[in-house]
């Protein structure tokens, strides 16, 4: 390494919690021993030592000595530290006791604070404009003087210098009690920070790219300024040089003996990530050393010599708990502590072995429980206390109870609202961020993760809580799905609009007939862009090789969304998330559509082959559902009409205790209206008699379950014999028992169906705010009507005379004739968090491997649970919605129909999509987009003695021999894929620059290419390359970095062959079915945003290829290509054609590695890299 060189010589992140990242705001160095400090957003300090090249870091001592963000830190020269945060000011001592301390009053913040350059004294300004001059040796206030209230930047030596938000520069004289001296303009924004060296004033606001430079002899205008090559935001004057960090994440200096003209040689960039910025920067006394800290919490450390020295004297710090160690344990150790050190902890004094009870230990007859405290009162009751003889009066909110006040812990407002709660029993104490578990594990361990103050005790179990992922900066890739589900199958992530569908998924990915009827056809030739048979196929094969891996249906339902049936039914949700009706409500609407739906396309499949209808055809109906048969009588004439139909769920109806008819006072009338409003189909005259049995007796689930399956109304309709108008009697009966698959709706109240999106509150009775039910059953009752326990089993027996339901102990008294047992299989159940809180739906499904276990599906958790604790339903919090039995008696015919359809249709996608692509967009294209087509295709066969009519975009479609070769699993190749954003991701930004995501963007795949990787002569040419449409509004088309331009992915109007998302994913699906190895540089988010689930044999992530164990930061793939290559890519816009073609030489570079000479060219690699990091903006300005 060249004298003079600046280079990273280490990195450290280090943090408080595992789960949560605080940025260092404040950087110091020791003048007179070897010592760093840092003080970050959450109000700890801490202290470093420098190690080894590369190493992190050392941990000297760590206090948490605010509760706010500490904003500035300096070294005293008396071993201390002297700390400036939101609502103090302090001196510490290097051991991280407390010598003094100033606290502001609660309306009031301290906005900035400096120490003068020669002496003990300390000028600190608060937001209300007042301005104080302490003596820290003293530990007094000196003098207090009124200043600007917008203060933003200090600084402090035989003068004080104060800059404004408003851009304006004070001069004030501590001889003359501060009074002002001079004010200049500097700028129209706001100072941001001020240096001092001998006469001259060096000042920098935002968003200027000069530093004015000022003599304090003469401010009436500005001695010069210095050019700069970005905006500077921090200043630091050292002895012979300016050093300038800028917002652009880069820091150079400017010597003093050329009047700043000069750059010198100092200079720091290090590599931070898209989201992070540099927060705080400190020069070491020596000025051998760089200090730089990013939002992200981690501390670059950059220097030009190999063993930097921090502090001029180059002392090293002394250890605390070294120097008072314990030698030689003998009865004089009380000897070796010193009561009049003021460094020393008692807590360093260790424990004798005693066998009797100590002095200080307390019985428990001696102490008085005295209860909880009392929890503080709302700030709208005090603003509205009147004071009468020392006791104060205030009425009582209509939202409190009389004389109750419930004891809530801190957060519960936010706990309250959004159901919100901690689930480190579901986590096991891990971090939930993958990144934060190998940080852990590369550098030192951090303190445990501290319990979330938002968590709410209630009676809803942590596992049937909404599930809610956390994002970090790397998106929601770095969230762990694994803590959540240790079993086989997987779970359906919860972030997706309409995701409320998970449940019906899971319950239908489990009923085996349905599972291969959508399998089948989904491998089949239909060309509907928006089938939705066909996503559902797509997304049960992934769910079928997942291996337990959390998965998304976000092309579902994007499909979903695009039905008019969907919007005709309602069973979407509005740009915000919202639903217009109960959850438990739109699930039984979904589950009508999609079977419906499946009906048609199953149907089509069958005749489209066969031409001729067949039993195969009305397989759908077979399988969920029942004929049932309708008939309308006339009293007057006595003409019978006979009608009948196929229905896919059974209604039951609403039971009376939710509706008013047991004990209410309104009336029969009124409670049969709830029941008609509720979506139930008795008649009033139904809801009578219900009511009157009600209240003469209890009703179990089977008894619901026997007036759903024979329904009598009556109605007033045109006879046909009578001609005229009659009150007409109508009965529907299900007309045989369901051959596989019974599904039942359980109704909602009238309210809660509406609204119960909405999170209205459940009961007639104010709810407490911790969500608990209470102890009485009336309040339970009216929270869910379904007070009972769904039965395992029941039989069913359909004869002409009648249609009965019963236990398995009933069962003798079925009449004779055929009987079909039912046995429970899933459950779709609605959750509520809190009483106020919104709903969710799980699903609980009988496990396929083991009929004893039943599994819980919440979104992404899925764990085992016991039999009770599905079908019982006494809780306030849980109410049914879909119950679905199933035959245990199948019939032979529907098995055979099944393996028939499976034997005729079976799941195995054509390799004709590879070999003879086509598109249903295809008869859309322009003309003149097909004579481009035709220009590329010449092009291709001049350059390589190719030509193939089929050629798509810039790919040659596969060889009849490489299809072969595929289909014996015997195929490599490279992939990449270019993405657009759909929604942009959703931040919080605090003051203090740090950002929560609150969702992450939305991503869709744009373009994918595929090149061959089998070698021989077509070796690295696309036999992949498809643009997909996209119909929704697109946000970002990231041209930069997808290489996509406006209009690319319209219809009619793109200069490129397009194709619908459906048939670029069965390519997709075709190539990991066949076991085809994948070539790539970040796969993984690849593959997550295409939604599809590929093993890792059979992944070859060049990203993870050449990371290296000692470093967190991936490389990119432009750089890995120049290394091996000396070739650049991606210089104006990215091509996943290249992309995927410099990946495949590098990992070709790769094969040739052994393990030994692996581990030197990473050495090489990031050695190499750190220097272009270092130096490629310095060469820019050169070149310029």
């Amino acid at each position: 390494m060249e004298e003079g060189e600046w280079f990273e010589f280490t990195q450290s992140w280090d943090t408080a919690t595992q789960d949560m990242v605080w940025p260092v705001l404040a950087l110091a160095a020791r003048k007179d021993s070897e010592l760093v400090y840092a003080g970050d957003s959450s109000g700890r300090l801490t202290t470093y030592t420098l190690e080894a090249p590369g190493e992190p870091l050392a941990r000297h001592t760590s206090v948490q000595c605010a509760q706010s963000a500490i904003r500035h830190v300096a070294a005293l020269e008396a071993a201390g530290v002297f700390v400036q945060s939101d609502d103090a000011i302090q001196v510490l001592y290097d051991s991280g006791r407390q010598r003094q301390k100033w606290a502001t009053t609660p309306n009031d913040a301290f906005v900035g604070a400096c120490l003068r350059a020669q002496g003990h004294e300390a000028f600190v300004c608060t937001s209300t404009g007042s301005g104080t001059l302490l003596d820290l040796q003293a530990g007094r206030v000196v003098q207090r003087k009124g200043v600007d209230a917008s203060v933003s930047a200090l600084a402090f030596s035989d003068m004080l210098f104060l800059g404004t938000a408003t851009g304006e520069l004070a001069m004030r004289d501590p001889r003359a009690s501060f009074s002002l001296s001079y004010t200049v303009t500097a700028s129209t924004g706001a100072v941001s920070s001020i240096a001092l060296h001998d006469n001259h004033v060096f000042v920098a606001c935002q968003e200027m790219s000069t530093v004015s430079v000022y003599d304090k002899r003469n401010m009436s205008q500005p001695a010069g300024s210095i050019a700069c090559d970005g905006r500077p935001v921090q200043l630091h004057a050292g002895k012979s040089d300016l050093w300038i960090s800028y917002t652009e994440g880069f820091v150079d200096t400017r010597t003093f003996a050329s009047q700043c003209s000069d750059v010198g040689m100092g200079y720091a960039e290090p590599a931070l990530s898209e989201y992070a910025f540099v927060a705080a920067f400190a020069v070491a006394p020596s000025e051998q050393a760089l200090l730089i800290a990013d939002t992200e919490g981690v501390v670059h450390v950059w220097s030009d010599h190999e063993q930097p020295q921090l502090s001029v004297t180059g002392r090293q710090p002394e250890l605390l708990a070294g120097r008072y160690a314990l030698q030689d344990v003998d009865s004089s150790w009380y000897s070796q502590v010193s009561l009049d050190d003021e460094n020393v902890s008692l807590a360093s004094v260790e424990m004798p072995l005693v066998d009797s009870p100590l002095l200080s230990r307390m019985d428990a007859d001696l102490l008085d429980d005295v209860g909880r405290p009392a929890c503080f009162v709302d700030s709208g009751v005090l603003s509205s206390l009147k004071m009468l003889d020392n006791v104060g009066y205030a009425p009582k909110p209509h939202s409190m109870r009389r004389n109750q006040l419930p004891f809530c812990t801190p957060g519960w407002r936010k706990a309250w609202r959004s159901g919100q709660h901690d689930d480190n029993e579901l986590t096991r104490g891990r971090s939930k961020f993958l990144s934060q578990q190998r940080r852990s594990a590369h550098g030192r361990a951090s303190a445990s993760a501290v319990p979330s103050a938002a968590a709410t005790e209630g009676s809803v179990p942590k596992h049937l809580r909404q599930m809610r992922i956390e994002y970090s900066r790397f998106g929601v890739e770095d969230f762990d799905f694994s803590l959540y589900n240790s079993t086989q199958w997987s779970g359906l992530e919860g972030n997706v609009r309409n995701s409320y569908a998970n449940a019906l998924l899971q319950v239908l990915f489990f009923c085996p007939e349905f599972r291969q009827l959508a399998l089948s056809h989904c491998a089949g030739s239909c060309a509907e862009a928006t089938c939705l048979s066909c996503q559902l196929g797509l997304l049960f094969r992934l769910l079928q090789s997942a291996q337990g891996q959390s998965c998304h249906a976000t092309l579902l339902l994007h499909v979903l969304a695009q039905r008019p049936e969907a919007t005709a039914l309602a069973v979407l949700e509005d740009t915000h998330g919202h639903a217009t009706a109960a959850y438990a409500v739109l699930v039984q609407r979904l589950m009508r559509l999609v079977l419906e739906q499946a009906n048609v396309d199953c149907r089509r499949m069958v005749l489209d082959s066969n031409q001729e209808p067949s039993a195969e055809a009305s397989i759908v109906e077979r399988t969920f559902g029942f004929p049932q048969l309708a008939t309308t009588t006339c009293p007057s004439c006595n003409a019978a009409h006979f009608r009948e139909s196929h229905v896919f769920s059974l209604d039951l109806d609403l039971p009376q205790s939710a509706t008013g008819g047991a004990g209410s006072t309104s009336g029969g009338v009124g409670s049969g209206l709830a029941a008609v409003l509720a979506g139930g189909s008795a008649s009033v005259r139904r809801a009578e008699s219900m009511a009157r049995l009600g209240r003469s007796q209890k009703l179990g689930f089977l008894d619901f379950v026997n007036r759903a399956v024979v329904r009598d109304d009556t109605q007033r309709a045109w006879c046909t014999s009578c001609k005229k108008f009659q009150l007409l009697n109508s009965e529907k009966r299900m007309a045989s028992a369901p051959e596989a698959y019974l599904t039942l709706n359980f109704p909602l109240p009238p309210s809660e169906a509406v609204s119960g999106a909405a999170g209205l509150e459940l009961g007639a009775s104010s709810p407490s705010l911790d969500g608990s039910s209470g102890s009485n059953a009336s309040s339970k009752s009216a929270a869910n009507p379904w007070q009972m326990a769904l039965p395992t089993e029941f039989n069913l027996q359909v004869a002409e005379t009648q249609v009965q339901a019963l236990s398995i102990e009933d069962s003798s008294e079925l009449a004779e004739g055929k009987v079909a047992r039912f046995k429970l299989v899933a459950v779709i159940s609605s959750i509520r968090d809190t009483r106020r809180g919104p709903e969710h739906l799980v699903a609980h499904i009988r496990d396929p491997d083991d009929a004893q276990s039943w599994l819980l599906f919440n979104d992404f958790l899925v764990q085992r649970v016991r039999v009770d604790s599905v079908t019982a339903f006494y809780d306030w919090w849980r109410m049914p919605s879909v119950a679905v039995y199933a035959n245990s008696d199948r019939t032979s015919s529907l098995q055979d129909i099944i393996q028939t359809v499976a034997q005729r249709f079976p799941y195995k996608i054509s390799t004709r999509i590879l070999t003879a692509p086509r598109s249903s967009l295809d008869p859309l294209q322009t003309t003149a987009l097909q004579q481009r087509q035709q220009r590329v295709r010449k092009g291709m066969a001049s350059r390589r003695g190719l030509y193939s009519a089929r050629t798509r975009n810039e790919a040659v479609p596969l060889f009849k021999a490489e299809a072969e070769l595929l289909e014996r699993g015997k195929f490599a190749c490279a992939l990449d894929a270019e993405f657009v954003v759909l929604e942009d991701a959703q931040m919080e930004v605090f003051s203090d620059g740090t950002r929560h995501v609150l969702r992450p963007a939305v991503h869709a795949l744009a373009r994918l290419s595929a090149v061959r990787a089998n070698g021989g002569e077509m070796h690295g040419v696309p036999f992949i390359d498809d643009y997909v449409e996209i119909s929704r509004p697109v946000y970002d088309l990231a041209t930069v970095y997808s290489g996509i331009h406006a209009g690319d992915l319209t219809v009619g109007v793109s200069r490129h062959a397009l194709s619908t998302m459906k048939e670029v994913y069965k390519k997709l699906r075709l190539l990991v079915d066949c076991k085809c190895v994948f070539i790539g540089h970040g796969l993984k988010h690849d593959f997550r945003v295409c939604n599809i689930f590929v093993p890792q044999a059979l992944q070859r992530d060049t990203m993870l290829l050449f990371q290296s164990p000692s470093h967190i930061r991936p490389i990119s793939l432009r750089f890995l290509y120049w290394y091996f290559k000396r070739k650049s890519i991606q210089m104006r816009e990215h091509s996943s054609v290249e992309d995927a073609q410099a990946t495949l030489s590098v990992y070709e570079c790769y094969s040739k590695m052994d393990e030994q000479s692996l581990a030197s060219v990473l050495d090489d690699i990031y050695s190499v890299g750190s220097k272009i990091a270092a130096f490629d903006a310095f060469n820019k300005r050169e070149e310029a």
